[in-house]
């Protein structure tokens, strides 16, 4: 498959980042009747299956190359630079600014505009607005994910607690009860690492993160969600100490860490990891403040702005996009549709939690698709970690914090 240079501009920028050279165009060497998909994370054989029945439709075959998604900035970056890289690519919401920014996905205004399964009104609201950047579609919704409250149903019941915390009081007055029982035993497991919690706060309390393309931290809302996590830190409610997920599902598995706030992929590590809890835990939605609001992430599939097989690789999104295609690559990953009437028929079969995921997607939101986010993230775990487990005072680190994310997104 020949490949062009991308502009020049577009490698300077990506070496600058990668500290990757242009390398040069080359080609996979695929077959001229294969197209070639990145799928992040390990699930190239289940594509493969999925693949087998677009191919039998159509004629098209799929190569499909797993990749790491701890690698997946890096690879995609040097494909840039290169301008070798695949015709379709999964992209995680936090990458589409940047890399739409770079050039490096197809504008697909007038395909999707023609394709009835990549039509926007198909996907969760949120998922819709990750579709557009600068005013073009560069990419479609494929899996969604969003966070809410796990919880042992056992404990909180001996505790008294027949129900989830609905609200943030009730949030704080459960965590206490399960905090006193002593001996180890904590409220909930939150991760000062987290960069997503204070904004879903800040989203739950009233406020907004940014404005355009500027971030804005400097505000009541996001004081009060800063808050509100830290006061679960100071009165020992929550761990002190980062919970990666192995340790969240062993404090679940004991009950020491009876409720904490994380995604779906939960649910897969819970049951392969924790199968003997199965009737034992649920998820609920967010706990309100005023609002409910949570998280929206997932990927999306895009095109290759170097792809010279754009109309194939619609062919491919479009099937990916099928109500029933979603549903199948579900059942072989556990990984959740962005298809609302997907999720919606899923969650019509009897399992609550994918109930619950439908209604916490239905009010939800995406991070703000500015392309220096990635720099800000950072800094917000730097915050969280400062008022929480540091000696640093909330309103002095905040206006500190919010004057960088100022700066790194251009409003300094």
């Amino acid at each position: 498959m020949r490949r062009t240079r991308v502009a020049a501009a577009v490698v300077t920028a990506f070496a600058l980042v990668t500290g990757t050279a242009a390398c040069g165009g080359g080609g996979s060497g695929a077959d001229s009747d294969t197209i070639e998909l990145w799928l992040m994370g390990d699930k190239a054989k289940a594509m493969d299956t999925v693949s087998t029945a677009f191919t039998a439709e159509t004629g098209i075959k799929v190569k499909v190359q797993s990749i790491p998604w701890k690698n997946a900035r890096d690879k995609m970056s040097t494909a840039i630079a290169s301008g070798d890289g695949p015709d379709v690519v999964q992209v995680g919401h936090s990458f589409l600014a940047e890399f739409a920014d770079a050039g490096a996905l197809l504008d697909l205004s007038d395909k999707v505009a023609g394709t009835p399964e990549l039509a926007a009104a198909n996907f969760f609201p949120a998922s819709a607005e990750t579709m557009q950047v600068g005013g073009k579609v560069v990419s479609v919704p494929w899996i969604a994910d969003t966070r809410v409250l796990f919880y042992r149903t056992d404990v909180l019941q001996e505790a008294g607690y027949p129900q989830a915390p609905a609200t943030w009081d009730e949030l704080k007055g459960t965590a206490t009860k399960l905090a006193a029982r002593g001996d180890g035993n904590y409220g909930i497991g939150l991760n000062t690492d987290d960069q997503f919690l204070p904004i879903i706060l800040t989203w739950q309390a009233g406020g907004e993160v940014a404005q355009g393309d500027r971030a804005t931290f400097d505000t009541a809302p996001f004081r009060r969600a800063v808050e509100f996590e830290r006061s679960f830190f100071t009165a020992g409610l929550t761990p002190k100490k980062a919970q990666p997920d192995a340790d969240m599902v062993q404090g679940f598995k004991t009950g020491k860490i009876p409720m904490f706030v994380s995604g779906p992929y939960m649910a897969t590590l819970l049951g392969n990891q924790a199968p003997e809890l199965a009737g034992k835990w649920a998820v609920a939605p967010m706990p309100k403040d005023r609002t409910g609001t949570s998280l929206m992430a997932g990927s999306n599939l895009a095109i290759f702005s170097e792809s010279e097989k754009a109309d194939e690789s619609v062919q491919l999104m479009a099937y990916l996009s099928r109500k029933q295609t979603q549903e199948q690559w579900f059942q072989a990953t556990n990984d959740l549709p962005a298809r609302q009437d997907s999720l919606e028929a899923l969650g019509s079969g009897g399992d609550a939690n994918l109930a619950v995921y439908y209604r916490q997607m239905s009010d939800a939101k995406i991070v703000p698709q500015i392309k220096a986010w990635g720099a800000v993230a950072p800094e917000m775990v730097r915050l969280m970690q400062q008022v929480c487990v540091g000696d640093n005072q909330p309103e002095s680190a905040i206006t500190g914090f919010a004057a960088k994310a100022g700066e790194l997104t251009g409003a300094g």
